[in-house]
Parts: structure tokens; sequence; C-alpha cells
């Protein structure tokens, strides 16, 4: 006999049952830490794991739909009982009757996500850029709002990782023509009392949540780009905190450890609904995409700076004259607009300057951190109302949730290996445009140690995401 139970004063759910079993699970919601050789420095005794369960049975409470798929997945037919308290926290607690009546059309799946979504409550969507999360998540809210017993007094915390998409996903909620009152919530907008709706990015949330406890008792909380909720940051903490069952995750790629996975699942319930980017290139919601791999060939090896042979190999690329300038070559043959992602200010800065002496006859932008809102709004609108533009943009900055449909091209000029800044940094460019067939990516291979190694990982993703590419070399002087 398996028991689930649920403790409300920590929001935890309880597993209990007998030793061999209770083990088993446990494990199987583990990984290996490899930080544990670490960490027996100072404990001899220190696990060479890390668990999403603990010795005595506790984990977020929606690990609770997770260990029963692992249960049925396994043929385990062990009989299980659900106490009365975590009956009652996982009973919805507002009953959402579906309205589908809204100003926007949306399409077949975007409908599917917002069902799903109210029939349980709470959980994570999968859904590639390009997908409509702003449209789909104002539709669901919408939903909710109208739902709710008294429409005055309901209050949504939607949560955006940076300042630029606050702004955004404003402006598409207006756009779908919503009922609620809607406010922003930044360091320099402060929200309306009034507001039903609340859209805040992830900083000012840290940095005001000890003088806004309101947020603990909202009905409704939404977090996009749900894949930065990782163990150990402030914002799971405040997640948390927040006492409503209905809480949702949106994200384009749910972290490839499967810890934190888990970690995010926990938070917010099971996935509901997934739709990758590759299902909306095949039903022609996104453009095609191929990738053209540029093999660097140096003939001078890497000087050793420091002992750090990683970052010496960086800084021989960023500040390699021959290879800024095979980029910024490929940049000013590329026809209608270019985005060359890099991960350093000072590569971004160098590259910048080499563009610019190239490519005369483009407007040619570098943004960065320091760059305000209302700048990257207006270089945004530019890039999308002309063409000819070569944007270099810290990729921190530009790999999610930039919404710009006329982008032809994109440059992965810093390497790297990330599987969810890889797949969010395409995403940018997949959106359908009138003068679009398909876009084109060049992924900038270093034929180095780290270089090459780092472009079998993103290699190894364009298979996962069913991208073609092909590869070519050029020798750089």
């Amino acid at each position: 006999m398996i028991e689930f139970d649920y403790n409300p004063n920590t929001n935890k759910l309880i597993t209990r049952c007998e030793s061999e079993l209770f083990q088993r699970i446990r494990d199987n919601f583990s990984v290996v830490d490899k930080n544990a050789k670490f960490a027996r420095r100072v404990n001899r005794f220190a696990s060479s794991k890390k668990y999403l369960i603990t010795p005595t049975g506790l984990s977020d409470i929606g690990m609770y739909w997770e260990i029963r798929k692992f249960l049925i997945a396994n043929q385990i037919t062990t009989q299980y009982s659900v106490s009365s308290k975590l009956e009652q926290a996982l009973t919805k607690k507002i009953n959402v009757v579906f309205d589908s009546n809204f100003d926007v059309d949306l399409r077949y799946y975007q409908l599917d996500v917002i069902k799903s979504a109210i029939n349980c409550g709470r959980g994570v969507c999968v859904l590639g850029t390009g997908a409509g999360k702003s449209f789909i998540t104002a539709a669901l809210v919408e939903n909710y709002y109208k739902s709710y017993h008294n429409p005055l007094t309901f209050k949504c915390l939607v949560i955006v990782p940076d300042l630029g998409l606050v702004q955004q996903t404003y402006d598409e909620f207006i756009k779908c023509g919503i009922t609620f009152k809607l406010s922003m919530w930044t360091g320099s907008v402060k929200y309306n009392d009034d507001a039903n709706v609340i859209i805040c990015n992830m900083g000012i949330l840290q940095s005001q949540i000890d003088t806004n406890e309101w947020v603990n008792y909202v009905d409704l909380l939404i977090v996009d780009e749900v894949h930065k909720v990782k163990p150990g940051n402030k914002v799971s903490d405040i997640i948390s905190k927040i006492k409503t069952h209905h809480k949702f995750g949106f994200t384009g790629t749910l972290p490839e450890c499967k810890y934190e996975q888990w970690f995010i699942l926990g938070k917010f319930g099971p996935v509901l609904y997934e739709k990758s980017s590759y299902d909306l290139r095949s039903e022609n919601y996104l453009t095609n995409v191929e990738v053209k791999v540029i093999k660097l060939k140096y003939n001078v090896t890497v000087p050793r700076k420091t002992n750090n042979l990683y970052r010496n190999e960086l800084e021989f690329i960023y500040e390699n004259d021959g290879r800024n300038t095979i980029l910024a070559k490929v940049a000013n043959k590329l026809e209608s607009n270019t985005l060359i992602l890099v991960n350093h200010i000072n590569h971004g800065e160098l590259l910048y300057e080499k563009v610019k002496d190239i490519c005369k006859t483009k407007q040619v932008y570098f943004i960065r951190g320091e760059v305000d809102v209302v700048e990257r709004e207006n270089i945004k609108k530019i890039m999308e109302n002309t063409h000819n533009v070569v944007c270099i943009a810290i990729s921190a900055i530009f790999s999610t949730g930039v919404n710009i449909k006329n982008i032809h091209n994109i440059v992965f000029a810093a390497g790297g290996k990330s599987f969810i800044r890889t797949v969010q940094s395409i995403g940018r460019g997949l959106r359908l445009h009138e003068t679009k067939e398909k876009l084109v990516i060049l992924d900038i291979c270093d034929d180095l140690k780290y270089g090459n190694n780092h472009c079998l990982k993103r290699q190894e993703i364009y298979l996962k995401e069913k991208i073609k590419f092909t590869e070519n070399t050029l020798l750089v002087n």
C-alpha cells in the first residue's frame, strides 16, 4: 500500500510505503551529484546523488503526478490511498467554464492547450517558439477571470523573465481584446492596485516581494519561460510561497537535466500539452529552417595565457581579427535582416566595429544589457519594418521571448552547447513573414578543442529538432 498525504503548512506531498518500494521510487527521482566529491571534503557522508524526495518522503506537490506515472510505467500495481488533505489540495479552487469567444481566432492546438489547463487546474505547457504563447496565456486568464465568483476581486500574476517581455506581453494581451484590467509592474512602472492581472519581470519580483505580500495570495499564477525556475534561485522560493492551486508554467523547452525537469514539475504540476517546433513547421505555422555549419580552421595555435584552457580559447576566437572579418563579410553578403548572437560584450564590441566597417550599406546595431528597453524596442521595430539590418545581440538578451518576424538569418558567433539557448535562439527567426521562405542559421564552428566539442553538441540538437545541416570549411588568415 502506498499512502499519499499532504502537509498544508509546508505545502509538501508526503509519500509513504514499505521501505524497498519507497527506495525504488526515491532512487528513480534522483540524479548523480557532480559536486559530491567537493561536498565530501566537508562531510564525508555527503550523498553521491541529488534526490527530489527526502528520506522522510517529502516532495513538492506536483511530484504526485510524476510518482503515479512512474508506478504505471513500471506496472507497479500496489494499491494506493490519497488522504483527505491531499484531495483538498489537489481540488481545483476555481471551476472554469471554457469560453472560446475571443477577439483573436485561436488555432486548434491553442484551444486544446487552454482546455487541458482548465481541466487539470495546474501544470506545464511545452510549446515551441512561435506557437503563440501570449495569445494562449491571455485566453487562459480570460477564462479564469470570467469564471471567478467575483471578477472584481480576481488577481492574477504573470511573471516573465525580463523587462522587455513585460511590455511585449502587455501589448499582446491588449491585442487579444481582454476584458480584465491589466497592469505592468517593473522598476520604473508601479502596478495599479485595482488591476486584475499584473505582468512583472523576475527581477522586480525578487527585489520587492517583501513589501508586496499580496503576491502570496493571488488566485492564478502564470510563469513564462518556466525553464528559468531552478533549484536554489529566489524565484523558485517565491513560487513555493504563493498559495494558489492554480499555477501554470510555459516554456519552449524543458531543461535536459531530469533533476531540473522534476523540480519544475514539482512546483507546477504535470506536463499538460506539448507542441514542438518541428510540429509547428510541419503544419506550416512556422517557417522552414536550414543550418549551414561554417568550420573555421586556424594556421596558428591558441596562446596559453592562463591555466584555464577554455578561457584561452574563447579569448583567442573573440579577439581574432581574421575570424571577425570573416563574420562581417558573411553578414555583408546575406540578404535582408541578420541577427548575430554573441555571449560576451567585448566580443560584441569588436564585431560591431568590424561589421560597421565592412557592411557600408546596412544599418548596424549592437544590443547589450545597458541598452535601455525603449531603445531595444526601437531597434526591433526597425528590423520588423525595414530590410538590410544587421543586429548584434548578447544571446542572454535575445535568445528568449523576442518577437521579430522579419529575421531571415541568424549567426551563432559565440559557440556554446546549451540545449535550451540553442533551440530558443533558432526560434527567434522561425515566425512566418511574407518576405521569408526559410530561416538560415549560420553556425560558426571553430576547429579547436572546445569549439569542435560544442559544435558536435549543437549538431545533436539539430538532429533532435529534425533540422537539416550542411558543413563547409574556411581558413582564417
